[in-house]
C-alpha cells in the first residue's frame, strides 16, 4: 500500500486551500478510478459500487446502469472529512475480478488505484 510522502499540512499549503477540499478531491478521484477501471460485460458490476461512511455497504442492485457507480463515487464530495469512507461492491464475483479474472482488468481495479494514490493526492493539491 502506498504511504504518504508529503505531510498533510504541506499538502494543504501547496493546494492553497483547506484540507477538506484536498481530501474530498482525492477521495473522489480514487473512487472514480476504481469504478471506471471496472470491467464491463452487462454493466452490473460497475453499477454495484456503493459509497458509504463508517462501514462498507455490500448491498447489491439488479441495475446495469454503469453511471450508478460514478454517482456513488461522487458522494465523496459531500462526505464529512475525518470519517472513514468506503467504496465497496457486494457482488459475489467482485473479489475474483479484483484478482485478475477479467481480461479487461487483469491487474484489478482497487490495487492499481492504490498504487496511484500518491499521484492522486498530488493532483488534488493542484
Amino acid at each position: 500500500m502506498s504511504g504518504w510522502t508529503i505531510p498533510l499540512q504541506r499538502l494543504t499549503e501547496k493546494a492553497k486551500g483547506d484540507l477538506a477540499t484536498v481530501v474530498r478531491k482525492a477521495t473522489l478521484d480514487a473512487f472514480t478510478r476504481v469504478v471506471l477501471k471496472s470491467p464491463v460485460d452487462t454493466g452490473r458490476f460497475r453499477a454495484n459500487w456503493n459509497f458509504s461512511v463508517g462501514a462498507p455497504d455490500y448491498s447489491v442492485t439488479p441495475s446495469t446502469n454503469q453511471a450508478r457507480g460514478q454517482t456513488e463515487a461522487a458522494k465523496a464530495l459531500a462526505m464529512q472529512v475525518g470519517t472513514i469512507a468506503y467504496l465497496s461492491n457486494g457482488l459475489p464475483y467482485a473479489r475474483r475480478l479484483e484478482n485478475g479474472w477479467s481480461k479487461q482488468a487483469p491487474a484489478g481495479m482497487v490495487r492499481t488505484t492504490v498504487a496511484e494514490f500518491n499521484a492522486i493526492v498530488q493532483r488534488a493539491t493542484a
